[in-house]
């Protein structure tokens, strides 16, 4: 992974990208603008050409200087490649599983203090941390495993947490919001919040994008810590 590429992307400094826009544009208008004929087509050349050369170094160099919205991506299919197997024999789910009750996958960009937020081609609004969090269920035990990507620093982190049912006191799918300076404007984002209580205590959190199978899992987790306790 090129941190400082994906950095670059989340700092969004387009100067030298649009100096050579301009560069580019300033040929193209000459060497359109200006008639061409014998005598002045070495003239031509010697003013068009470095010009447009120029603007071509700045215009690709910025580019290829910071990483593209399908090169982050595909940082974090690798970085996440392996998880769910790694997981599941961590937890030892192998034959532990609850047969009748499915397990569940989230993923989504982590919104906390961070200044690396920038908005994506499809509307998304993507930071430096990239989670996904597994949810398994157990005869007496809730498992979840997530994982924390880092973008533009190295590494990544592991959380496991085991939950006895009988200590659920509930669950619950929370919206939140948090408000984010991107560029000169500010910009709030809705994300939800997958949170599990035991008494007062919040046991588990984990962003996620709100969804049907995610409900179902919050049903589920509320349905074995009430067997648990009867």
């Amino acid at each position: 992974m090129y941190y400082d590429k994906n950095r670059r992307y989340f700092e969004n400094k387009r100067l030298t990208y649009f100096l050579g826009l301009g560069f580019i544009a300033a040929a193209l208008i000459l060497f359109f603008v200006w008639p061409v004929d014998q005598d002045n087509y070495r003239i031509i050349t010697m003013s068009v050409v470095p010009v447009l050369i120029v603007g071509c170094v700045l215009f690709f160099g910025s580019m290829l200087r910071r990483s593209s919205e399908h090169e982050i991506d595909e940082d974090v299919d690798k970085m996440l490649d392996g998880f769910e197997q790694k997981a599941y024999f961590d937890l030892d789910m192998y034959d532990n599983e609850l047969p009748y009750v499915s397990s569940v996958s989230m993923e989504c960009y982590n919104y906390f203090d961070t200044p690396y937020v920038r908005r994506d081609g499809q509307g998304v609004y993507r930071t430096d941390h990239y989670v996904k969090t597994l949810i398994y269920f157990k005869k007496d035990t809730l498992c979840t495993a997530s994982r924390t990507v880092h973008l533009v620093d190295e590494g990544c982190d592991d959380v496991y947490k085991m939950i006895p049912y009988s200590e659920i006191t509930d669950a619950k799918l929370e919206k939140r919001e948090r408000t984010y300076t991107v560029g000169k404007k500010e910009v709030t984002i809705v994300f939800y919040e997958f949170n599990v209580y035991c008494g007062e205590e919040l046991r588990f959190s984990a962003q996620t994008r709100y969804d049907y199978t995610v409900e179902c899992a919050i049903e589920d987790i509320k349905k074995q810590a009430k067997r648990s306790r009867e």
